[in-house]
């Protein structure tokens, strides 16, 4: 078909759409053309032996080392998540899902009206922090709190800030110091309101004190490498620290979980460039650590659920 000509007689610019077309069409060829290559690597008619051999794929016994020979199938599945599970399973978008995962619940709970001013007992009874109750045995929800949102706009803004600061900083530091800075932040961000409000604040909820630790890392981080591309990522941050600040002060957020998240990412920041040189080094040690924030997150969550239970 003469796209050009069918663009024109209906008024438009037959050559900008039929140049576009044109890509379009060149992307799809590529797109067709990669995934017949990983379907052949999917599928490759042989398997390798755990002692590094090449086999056939119905091979039983490994000829080399005397082994049973592994299963042709099994290492076809695993070939096949291979090729799904690093993006599918990137930190900053599990934690996107898992926040929205909570923001629905609420909803389905509470009904429509959460998506405005969701009930405080709620809130509560799902984790969110208050600070009379931290010396009783609350300490989970230093953790907890961190998945809920005060309505729409509040999840809204913060599912933004994560969408936009998350990957980037993922993609540099990796996902166990990256998990590792998410967790500490938003304990951070609890700390510093505990200690500033005492028994007074009646309950504290947000992503926030989290996220601020990423743009604070990132900020130290950034203005620790230098050069073009540090000053570049640097203000990039600096950009989202002033809209975070300021929306926070417009709207009532509370700016004092906020700085502590901040406070906390800005250190890790310093921390986590000084390492750059000798990174593999200290990989498996941020790994470890943040085995240990997916424990401790799982489990307040556990300890709600617990809670809850032997309240009803």
């Amino acid at each position: 078909m003469n796209w050009k000509d069918f663009f024109d007689s209906i008024g438009l610019n037959g050559t900008k759409w039929q140049w576009r077309i044109m890509r379009w069409q060149n992307a799809w060829a590529d797109r067709r053309t990669t995934l017949r290559q990983q379907r052949g690597q999917v599928t490759y008619q042989h398997k390798f032996c755990s002692c590094g051999a090449l086999l056939d794929q119905n091979e039983k016994e490994c000829p080399h080392c005397g082994k049973r020979a592994p299963s042709w199938r099994a290492q076809v599945m695993k070939r096949a998540v291979g090729l799904v599970v690093p993006s599918a399973l990137a930190v900053s978008s599990s934690l996107l899902i898992v926040n929205s995962m909570f923001f629905l619940l609420m909803v389905a709970i509470a009904g429509a009206s959460a998506l405005v001013a969701p009930p405080v007992n709620l809130l509560a009874e799902m984790g969110g922090m208050i600070p009379a109750r931290i010396p009783h045995g609350a300490f989970p929800t230093f953790i907890t709190y961190g998945y809920l949102h005060l309505g729409l706009i509040h999840f809204g803004f913060n599912m933004l800030v994560l969408s936009q600061v998350g990957p980037m900083l993922e993609q540099e530091i990796g996902k166990g110091r990256f998990f590792s800075l998410y967790t500490l932040a938003l304990i951070g961000g609890g700390v510093a309101r505990y200690l500033y409000s005492g028994p007074a604040m009646m309950v504290l909820v947000g992503a926030s004190g989290a996220l601020f630790g990423l743009i604070g890392f990132g900020i130290s981080y950034a203005q620790a490498t230098g050069g073009y591309s540090g000053e570049e990522m640097r203000n990039f941050f600096v950009r989202w620290a002033i809209y975070g600040f300021l929306f926070g002060f417009l709207v009532g957020a509370d700016n004092v979980a906020h700085l502590g998240g901040f406070l906390v990412g800005l250190g890790l920041g310093f921390l986590v460039e000084r390492e750059r040189v000798n990174r593999d080094r200290f990989t498996p040690a941020w790994n470890g650590l943040a085995v240990v924030c997916l424990m401790a997150t799982l489990g307040a969550f556990l300890w709600v659920l617990w809670r809850h239970m032997n309240a009803s």
